[in-house]
C-alpha cells in the first residue's frame, strides 16, 4: 500500500465520507445481495407452492433469532475464529442445541420450553460483558471477491430449482398430497410422533420400539410447536431449505479452508451438487428412477429426490460439514480446548442425526492413525482422541439408538448394481448374475474415476491430515455401497454421504495442477472443455438407440461409455500436444467433469419437460397413498383427543404392483396419534422378519395375526363383545375408517359413536365401559 504524499492527502472534512468509506459501504452492500435475492426467490417459489409469505416470514424469523443467532454466538464463542462459516455453521449448531433442548422439554410436557434455547444463550451473552462482542462479526481478514459471493449464490440456489421437481407432485392438500411415496407419510407419522410423545416409539403399530437416527423429528416438531406451522408444510415445504442451502455453503467453505484458494470452494460445491455419473444413453430409466432423479449408476447424488423425501440424510449432511470444519482445526494443531467441546457436541447430534456418518469418520481417522504409524513412526494424539471419540458415540448410538439391530443392512456384495436403474430398466440385472453384475459394478467404478478423478493430482502434493481422513471417507463410502445391501436400497446413503469429501478432495488435487488464484483467462479453457464434454455425451446418445434394449446385451451397455473412453483418450493425448494454457491433466478432469454435467442438465431438462406437459403444481400421480379426506379427518382427530389415545384403523394396505403392502402410514401422518395397528413396514420387527423370510420388507405378514384379526373384526363385523374386546384389552378409544380399504359394516355406528366424515374418511369414538 502506497503511503499518501502531501499532494495526495485528503483534504475533506472528517465528517465527509471519504472513497475508502464509499467502497466499504458497496462491499457492504454486496455481500448481503446475493443472500437478499435468494430470500426473495424462496419466498415466491414458496408462495407459488401454496405457503403464504406470511408462513414464510414466520418460520424464516424464528429460524433467524431461535435457531442460528444462538448457534452462531457459541459457534464464535467457541472456535474465536471468525469467518463467513459463522452463520451456517452457527445454524447447524443451533440444530444441535434445539435438538438436545426439546427432547427434555417434551419429557416434561412442555414442548415451548424449548424456547429457553434461544432465549438463554441471548441472555448469557448480554449480560457478560466479555461476551457480547460476539454478537458483531468480527472483521474477517480474507474477505472472498465478488465473483466467489455471487457463484456460491448460484450455488446455494440450485437446491431451490430443484425443489420445484419435489414440490409439484408432494401437494399440500387433496388431491395433490394423494400421490407421495411411502417415505413421506413415514416421515410426517414420526414427526407427528416427535410433536407429543419422547421418548419416541413406532406410532404406526402398538409395541414396537423405534430404533432408528430420529434427531430430525424433534427439531421439526420444536419449529411446529414455537411457529404454529403444520408439520405437513415444514417437511414438505420449509425445513430441508435452509438445510441444504448451509450444506452447499459450508461445503464450499471447508474446501477453501482445506485448499487456501476461494475458487475451490465453488468448484467443490459444484461437483458436489452437480457432476454425477455420466450417462450415454439415449433411452431414459423406469419412471421411479427418473422421479427420484437417481442416475443409470449409483453416483450418490446429492440433489437426488431422497434430500426432500429422506430428511434425515440432510439433516445429517449439514451437521457434518461443521464437525469436520472443527476437525480439520484439531488435527493441524491450531485449536483450543473449546474447539474438543465443540467437536463433541457435533459428534453427538451426528449420532442421531444419521446412521451412515460416523463409521465412515471413524474409518478416515482409523486411516490417518495408521498412516502417521507407518510413515512417520509416531502416534498422531489428534487424530487418537477424534477416533475415541467417534467410536464411542457410533457404538452408544448402536446400543441406545439402534438397539443393537441392522434394520435390515447385511453382507450383501453387489447389492446396489442389482437395484440400480441400468440393471433393472434393461433387465440386465435380473436374477442376479454374477458376472452380469460385475459388468455393472465396473461401469460403476468407471463412473466414479470420471467424477473425482482429480484426487489422481493429490499425487503432486503432500496430503494433509483433514485430505486423508476424507480420502478414508470416501474408500469406506464406495467400499459400504459395493458390499452392503438393505431391503429399502439405504446402502445408497453410504456414498451419498461420502460425496462431497470425495469431490472435496478431487478439487484438491485439481488444484495442485492449478497453483494460485483462478483468473478468467486460467478458467475459460476449462470451462471449455467442460462444455466439450457435456457435448461428446449427446453425441454419444444420439448415435444410440432410442427404445429401451430389454433384455440388453453387455455390448449395448458397454460400448456407449467405450466410445466415452475413447474420445477422453483422444482429447487428452491432442491436450498434451498443446504447449500453452491448462496442464492437459487439468482439461482432461475438466472434461470429464462435463460428462457427469450433462447427466445434472438432463435432470433439469426433464423438470421442466415433465412439468409442461404434466402441470408446474399440484399435479396428482396415478399411484395414490392418501385417501380422500384422510387429512381432514386426521387433524379433526387431532383436534379432539388426547395424545395418548390409542386409535384402530381398517387401513393396512398400499397396493404396488396388484399386491398389497404394509407401508400404510397416512392415518398416523395425519392424525399424530398413535395405531394399534396401521402398516407395519419399516418397523425393526419388520427388517428382521424381511431377513428371515428373504422378502421385501413391504411385503412382510404382520406377525401378530390375532391383534390384527381384532382390529379387523370390528369393522367388518362389530359386536358388543369385539368392541369391548378392543377397548378394554387394547385400549382403543378411537376408530378411524378409511370406506376404500375394506368392507366396513353399516352396523358399525350402532356400536361406536359417528364423530366426523370427510371424503372416504370418518371417525368413530368407542363407548366408555
Amino acid at each position: 500500500m502506497q503511503t499518501p504524499t502531501r499532494a495526495t492527502a485528503p483534504t475533506e472534512p472528517r465528517d465527509t465520507p471519504t472513497l475508502p468509506t464509499t467502497r466499504a459501504a458497496g462491499r457492504r452492500e454486496q455481500r448481503f445481495a446475493g443472500p437478499a435475492l435468494l430470500l426473495l426467490a424462496a419466498v415466491a417459489v414458496l408462495w407459488y407452492y401454496r405457503v403464504p409469505p406470511a408462513t414464510t416470514a414466520i418460520f424464516a424469523l424464528y429460524l433467524a433469532l431461535g435457531i442460528a443467532l444462538p448457534g452462531t454466538l457459541w459457534w464464535r464463542f467457541l472456535t474465536r475464529k471468525p469467518g463467513m462459516a459463522d452463520i451456517p455453521a452457527g445454524l447447524a449448531l443451533g440444530y444441535v442445541g434445539e435438538v438436545f433442548t426439546y427432547i427434555p422439554a417434551r419429557l416434561a410436557g412442555a414442548p415451548l420450553l424449548v424456547l429457553a434455547w434461544p432465549l438463554g444463550t441471548i441472555a448469557v451473552f448480554l449480560s457478560c460483558k466479555s461476551l457480547r462482542r460476539y454478537f458483531l462479526s468480527a472483521p474477517d481478514p480474507d474477505r472472498p471477491p465478488a465473483a466467489w459471493r455471487w457463484a456460491m449464490t448460484a450455488m446455494c440456489g440450485l437446491p431451490l430449482l430443484w425443489s420445484v421437481k419435489f414440490y409439484r407432485v408432494y401437494g399440500l392438500s387433496y388431491p395433490a398430497n394423494a400421490s407421495p411415496d411411502t417415505d413421506s407419510t413415514f416421515h410426517l407419522a414420526l414427526l407427528g410422533e416427535a410433536r407429543h410423545h419422547m421418548p419416541m416409539r413406532v406410532p404406526w403399530i402398538e409395541g414396537e420400539p423405534l430404533l432408528y437416527h430420529w434427531f430430525v423429528y424433534p427439531e421439526m416438531a420444536a419449529t411446529s410447536w414455537v411457529t404454529g406451522i403444520e408439520p405437513n408444510v415444514l417437511l414438505l415445504r420449509l425445513s430441508m431449505l435452509p438445510m441444504l442451502m448451509a450444506f452447499t455453503l459450508l461445503v464450499a467453505l471447508l474446501a477453501r479452508q482445506v485448499t487456501g484458494g476461494w475458487w475451490t470452494g465453488a468448484a467443490a460445491s459444484a461437483v458436489t451438487l452437480l457432476v454425477l455419473a455420466p450417462n450415454p444413453y439415449q433411452w431414459q430409466l423406469y419412471a421411479f428412477y427418473r422421479d427420484m432423479a437417481f442416475s443409470g449408476l449409483d453416483d450418490g447424488g446429492a440433489l437426488r429426490q431422497t434430500v426432500w423425501t429422506g430428511p434425515t440424510q440432510t439433516f445429517g449432511a449439514l451437521l457434518f460439514v461443521p464437525l469436520m470444519l472443527v476437525l480439520t482445526d484439531l488435527l493441524r494443531g491450531g485449536a483450543g480446548r473449546r474447539a474438543w467441546l465443540l467437536f463433541a457436541l457435533l459428534l453427538a447430534g451426528v449420532m442421531g442425526a444419521k446412521a451412515t456418518y460416523l463409521p465412515l469418520l471413524a474409518a478416515g481417522l482409523a486411516l490417518l492413525v495408521a498412516l502417521d504409524r507407518v510413515r512417520r513412526r509416531r502416534w498422531s494424539r489428534p487424530a487418537l482422541a477424534a477416533l475415541a471419540l467417534t467410536c464411542a458415540g457410533a457404538l452408544a448410538a448402536q446400543l441406545i439408538l439402534f438397539g443393537g439391530s441392522s434394520q435390515g443392512t447385511k453382507l450383501a456384495p453387489l447389492t446396489d448394481m442389482a437395484t440400480g436403474g441400468i440393471g433393472v430398466t434393461t433387465a440386465y440385472s435380473a436374477g442376479r448374475v454374477p458376472w452380469r453384475l460385475l459388468v455393472l459394478a465396473a461401469l460403476t467404478l468407471l463412473c466414479w474415476a470420471a467424477i473425482w478423478a482429480g484426487l489422481a493430482g493429490l499425487r503432486r502434493r503432500p496430503l494433509s491430515p483433514e485430505l486423508v481422513v476424507m480420502l478414508g471417507i470416501g474408500l469406506a463410502g464406495a467400499t459400504a455401497t459395493l458390499l452392503l445391501g438393505q431391503d429399502g436400497d439405504s446402502q445408497r446413503y453410504f456414498l451419498e454421504s461420502a460425496r462431497p469429501y470425495l469431490s472435496i478432495a478431487a478439487v484438491a488435487g485439481l488444484a495442485a495442477w492449478l497453483p494460485g488464484a483462478m483468473t478468467w483467462r486460467r478458467a475459460a479453457p476449462l470451462a471449455a472443455a467442460a462444455f466439450l464434454g457435456l457435448v461428446v455425451v449427446q453425441v454419444v446418445q444420439q448415435l444410440g438407440r432410442h427404445a429401451i434394449p430389454r433384455p440388453a446385451t453387455t455390448a449395448e451397455l458397454v460400448l456407449p461409455y467405450a466410445g466415452l473412453g475413447l474420445v477422453t483418450l483422444a482429447l487428452y493425448a491432442a491436450a498434451r500436444r498443446i504447449r500453452r494454457g491448462p496442464p492437459a491433466f487439468a482439461l482432461l478432469v475438466a472434461l470429464l467433469a462435463g460428462f457427469g454435467a450433462s447427466t445434472s442438465a438432463q435432470h433439469f431438462a426433464l423438470i421442466a419437460q415433465e412439468s409442461r406437459q404434466q402441470g408446474w403444481r399440484d399435479v396428482v400421480r396415478d399411484s395414490r397413498y392418501v385417501s380422500e379426506g384422510t387429512l381432514e379427518a386426521g387433524r379433526w382427530l387431532r383436534e379432539h383427543s388426547a395424545p395418548d389415545d390409542l386409535v384402530a384403523t381398517n387401513a393396512h394396505c398400499l397396493t404396488f404392483e396388484g399386491r398389497c403392502s404394509n407401508l400404510h402410514f397416512s392415518m398416523t401422518a395425519y392424525s399424530e396419534r398413535r395405531m394399534l395397528v396401521e402398516g407395519w413396514g419399516f418397523a425393526t420387527t419388520a427388517h428382521a422378519e424381511a431377513q428371515r423370510l428373504g422378502t421385501w420388507v413391504g411385503a412382510v405378514p404382520y406377525w401378530k395375526p390375532e391383534v390384527l384379526a381384532a382390529n379387523d373384526a370390528v369393522f367388518a363385523a362389530p359386536s358388543v363383545e369385539n368392541v369391548a374386546a378392543l377397548r378394554d384389552r387394547y385400549r382403543v378409544r378411537w376408530l378411524f375408517v378409511d370406506e376404500t380399504q375394506s368392507t366396513v359394516s353399516p352396523e358399525l355406528s350402532t356400536f361406536a359413536r359417528f364423530r366426523y366424515r370427510s371424503g372416504v374418511c370418518a371417525v368413530y369414538e368407542l363407548p366408555r365401559s
